[in-house]
């Protein structure tokens, strides 16, 4: 049995000048031929016309039931070739990325001492104190921390033990 792949083409509603060609309904006949043509040319094969409902919009609330004509074409599919379906181009490689611990090795002097930050550990361990506030709000109140020290303001008072 031969698998077939199928296209449809909007027929043609307008005519368009041909030389030799005076009246109208040959006019319409020269628009049809050239599209199947055309489409006969990329290797498709007419198989009918049909002129199916549709329904559109007419105004802010109104729809109105039109019939829109099209051009229906085949072309036999070979074997194992597969249409309309791009394979990837380049299977994505996972990474394993290590975790970032720069915020939790960093230690806050207060705001009356010189502005250092120092790293207790240089090889990205954990600290061996334990943290006053775990997770992100700590994370962020000691950043917070950091940029109020660096601009010499004082502490609000829920942040003294972010910055000490």
């Amino acid at each position: 049995m031969a698998l077939y792949e199928y296209k449809c083409v909007a027929a043609p509603k307008k005519t368009k000048s041909f030389k030799g060609v005076r009246s109208h309904e040959d006019l319409f006949a020269a628009v049809i031929a050239e599209v199947m043509n055309d489409m006969a040319a990329k290797d498709w094969e007419y198989l009918r016309a049909e002129s199916l409902p549709c329904e559109e919009k007419s105004g802010l609330t109104r729809r109105v039931e039109a019939y829109q004509s099209v051009l229906v074409f085949r072309r036999k599919i070979v074997a194992e070739q597969q249409f309309f379906e791009v394979p990837p181009t380049r299977q994505i490689e996972l990474h394993d990325v290590p975790e970032d611990k720069t915020e939790h090795d960093v230690i806050m002097s207060p705001p009356n001492a010189a502005s250092n930050i120092t790293s207790i550990n240089t090889d990205m361990q954990e600290a061996d104190e334990p943290a006053t506030q775990a997770g992100v709000l700590g994370i962020l109140r000691n950043r917070k921390a950091r940029l109020m020290q660096d601009q010499g303001g004082e502490y609000p008072d829920h942040m003294k033990l972010a910055g000490e």
